[in-house]
């Protein structure tokens, strides 16, 4: 069953059957809520959980939350540390919406602050297809492992056409190099250097 409560004014839905279907609704009345003539866009940020506050790429993303968030974007991401809460507490700083998708089976189990709605998966997968199936764009900041994935899933998806062409803009020249290699997919991945002009073309 779904099982919605909410703590410390942070909505919480704990996710156990039909997940996607539940997922693909819960984005629809968000989105509907939040405006029903002009609903925004749910853009993902993607990168790494152990960036630390007082780093560029923080600051970075930060920047980047802020910015998505004025454009009217909802920013969704991995709901823990890092990148994660960057841009959620960018995003929150000027009154934007945030989502964290979470997972059971994964060392952090707690969302960062700046999370107003945590939709919680049972495993690690139907997190990142949440993340990339529902999402309307994609940032992608540095990050490891899985950052790679999720950037890889994003191309692999739109390369077989189980989701429509959408943005994919990487925040700096990180994931230039693997990028490159990827026959068939430097033209649909842009990168920036501005967080502003990354919300812009995720948002345009």
């Amino acid at each position: 069953m779904n099982q919605n409560t909410l703590l410390n004014n942070t909505e919480i839905s704990v996710i156990n059957e039909s997940w996607f279907g539940i997922m693909a609704r819960k984005k629809r009345d968000l989105l509907l809520g939040q405006n029903s003539t002009n609903p925004g866009r749910l853009i993902a940020v993607f990168g790494g959980a152990d960036v630390r506050e007082d780093s560029v790429i923080w600051k970075k993303c930060f920047r980047l939350g802020r910015e998505l968030a004025l454009r009217g974007a909802i920013v969704v991401n991995g709901g823990y540390s890092g990148v994660m809460a960057a841009s959620a507490a960018g995003a929150r700083s000027v009154g934007g919406e945030t989502i964290g998708v979470t997972c059971d089976n994964l060392p952090e189990k707690e969302a960062n602050p700046h999370i107003m709605h945590e939709w919680i998966l049972p495993r690690w997968d139907q997190r990142l297809l949440t993340l990339v199936w529902l999402s309307d764009g994609y940032a992608v900041m540095p990050g490891s492992s899985g950052t790679l994935v999720e950037l890889s899933m994003v191309i692999e998806t739109q390369l077989k056409g189980f989701i429509p062409a959408r943005p994919v803009v990487c925040l700096g020249s990180h994931w230039k190099r693997v990028v490159i290699r990827i026959d068939g997919t430097y033209s649909m991945v842009q990168f920036e250097s501005s967080p502003v002009r990354c919300a812009e073309l995720l948002t345009s």
